[in-house]
């Protein structure tokens, strides 16, 4: 293995670097085009603005492909259950149980074709309320949970990624009155 010699050369021993300064040349003192030399930049920026608007069209145009193209696969993927639904809608049972076991089916098929698309349905009953992730529709008094929890979900919440799609609507649990809060109330009406 080759040793490689340190340069031991003394900061004033230095070689001098050149002092390169640009010189601005003002609008006044620089030389007229000729006429070829204007033509030819006029030709240049005619051109750079014609490539630059077939940019932004193609760019347009494309931004147009992919929204078409993302409607597409959404609706492809929702399509199956819509079908599953309007057949449903058709059927003529008296069975409520058969009916019900075919909605069940059919919701499970559109919770498979939003989770495909990377959707998931928030499950927020039993859990501390968050308001970030719910909407709070009601306070209600309540010895079976702890305060602060989601007792009842009036429409399930949507998140994509971190990305709330639609907040849960919930109602929260409060601690049931106690007697020594009662008492406080009282004293206050009396007063």
């Amino acid at each position: 293995m080759k040793k490689h010699k340190q340069d031991k050369t003394p900061i004033d021993e230095a070689p001098e670097v050149e002092d390169k300064t640009v010189e601005v040349i003002s609008p006044a003192e620089e030389e007229p085009l000729t006429p070829p030399e204007e033509e030819d930049l006029r030709l240049k920026y005619i051109r750079l603005a014609a490539d630059f608007d077939n940019f932004r069209k193609r760019q347009a145009m494309m931004r147009g492909q992919v929204r078409a193209d993302s409607y597409r696969s959404l609706l492809s993927t929702l399509l199956p259950p819509i079908d599953d639904l309007h057949r449903a809608a058709e059927h003529d049972t008296e069975d409520a149980a058969t009916f019900r076991e075919g909605i069940q089916a059919v919701i499970a098929k559109l919770d498979e074709a939003l989770a495909g698309l990377g959707v998931e349905r928030m499950k927020p009953l039993g859990k501390p309320f968050d308001p970030n992730l719910y909407d709070c529709m009601a306070i209600q008094p309540s010895d079976e949970a702890e305060p602060n929890t989601v007792i009842n979900v009036f429409a399930d919440g949507y998140r994509m990624g971190e990305v709330i799609l639609r907040p849960a609507q919930v109602i929260v649990a409060q601690a049931l009155p106690t007697e020594e809060a009662d008492e406080n109330e009282q004293g206050e009406r009396n007063e």
